[in-house]
């Protein structure tokens, strides 16, 4: 009888065992897979990916598609024939020379960033915020939108058209003051896809005009000027790249040459393809000389002293296949024959595809990247800092 009671606990102790070690098993294997779920989650966030060089070319869209004015893009048939531009170009070889006000030159490499908020809308405590956040993000350079000053050009003459411009000037001058208090320096910026089509290149002559008479009337003064056009986002685009691009490259010619005497540096926005990657553009010819549209942009562009080009490489890592690094070099290598500098602009924003913008990542994730990037290319004569894309959504970063 004892042995059977023996027996009996035995099987029993071993079944208890048994029971608790297949409970342990399931506890484990499902904490391993929730594991595995989080962390597979997490990199897809993150990014850890592999993009196929020969999928298709991700056109960045402008932020200012949903925010924009009106009148930034409409064709306004009053204005279509106004010019602006002086007789001489770069197609004439023109050097456009700097009048350089030392109160608003920097040096050094930038770190920029970009504020869309339409001016008028720009409150005292808004101004303060974005100011104060940009200091405390190591931000140098604010690239302020200008577009808005279509909508007080538009308007017929009178008291109410002058009583808004100078409302408009106040907002700017308050914000380049307290920004370079913050030893920020500002920039005015301007653009949509259409502005060097026909009938619509006196918007960009409208407010590139607008920051040149300001710093001529003001103490607080604009740092420079800067083209976010993005003409890659026309409907004309796939069929016309050739003559598009041509279109492109003859505003900024002209404008290179309407800055001379001005004391404004010029910056051109372009995305990482116009080099000629993935067979996106091809080389043409543009005032006598055959390259991809970047060549002929730094040879327009080198005829202004200060100039740069700010390549969106937007990317959510830095190092291996199609990273950041990788996707800018060939500006880089191009640039360092040229004295136009290249600042890498990388993207925070909540855009798609995933894997180009840093949303949803945190702040020391993107520092780090950043750090990778600017360290790849510290050593380059033509690299003249990093942007992020854009204030609000790098302050958002945790």
């Amino acid at each position: 009888m004892d042995n059977k009671n023996k027996l009996a606990r035995k099987i029993k102790i071993e079944s208890n065992f048994q029971r608790k070690m297949v409970i342990f098993s399931i506890v484990f294997l499902g904490s391993v897979s929730i594991l595995l779920y989080l962390g597979t989650k997490r990199e897809s966030v993150v990014r850890f990916g592999f993009v196929d060089k020969s999928s298709k070319t991700v056109y960045p869209t402008l932020y200012s598609d949903e925010h924009i004015t009106p009148n930034a893009v409409i064709s306004d048939p009053k204005f279509k024939n106004i010019s602006f531009a002086p007789r001489e170009s770069q197609l004439a070889n023109v050097i456009s020379v700097v009048s350089i006000n030392t109160g608003t030159k920097t040096y050094g490499s930038e770190n920029g960033t970009w504020l869309w908020t339409p001016t008028l809308d720009i409150t005292t405590k808004y101004m303060d915020s974005i100011i104060s956040g940009a200091k405390k993000n190591g931000i140098k350079n604010i690239y302020l939108s200008i577009d808005s000053f279509l909508d007080i050009y538009v308007m017929p003459p009178g008291e109410e058209k002058d009583k808004k411009k100078t409302q408009f000037d106040k907002i700017i001058s308050d914000f380049i003051k307290k920004a370079n208090a913050n030893d920020i320096k500002v920039d005015a910026e301007g653009g949509w896809r259409n502005w060097a089509e026909n009938g619509n290149t006196y918007k960009a002559f409208v407010t590139i005009d607008y920051a040149r008479e300001f710093n001529k009337t003001h103490a607080e003064k604009f740092r420079g000027f800067q083209y976010d056009i993005e003409p890659y986002l026309l409907d004309s685009y796939k069929n016309n790249k050739i003559a598009v691009l041509t279109n492109f490259l003859n505003l900024v010619d002209q404008s290179v040459a309407f800055l001379n005497g001005s004391d404004l540096s010029l910056s051109v926005v372009i995305p990482e393809f116009y080099d000629g990657t993935n067979n996106e553009t091809s080389e043409f010819s543009y005032a006598g000389k055959t390259g991809f549209a970047v060549d002929h942009l730094l040879t327009i562009l080198d005829k202004r002293e200060g100039s740069k080009i700010i390549v969106m490489s937007y990317r959510n890592w830095s190092l291996g296949n199609d990273g950041s690094i990788e996707v800018s070099k060939d500006e880089i290598t191009s640039a360092n024959k040229h004295k136009t500098k290249v600042v890498l602009a990388q993207e925070t924003g909540d855009v798609n595809p995933p894997y180009i913008t840093f949303h949803n990542t945190t702040h020391s994730y993107y520092s780090k990247q950043l750090n990778l990037l600017q360290k790849s290319f510290s050593k380059d004569k033509s690299f003249g800092g990093v942007a992020t894309h854009y204030i609000n959504a790098l302050m958002a970063l945790k």
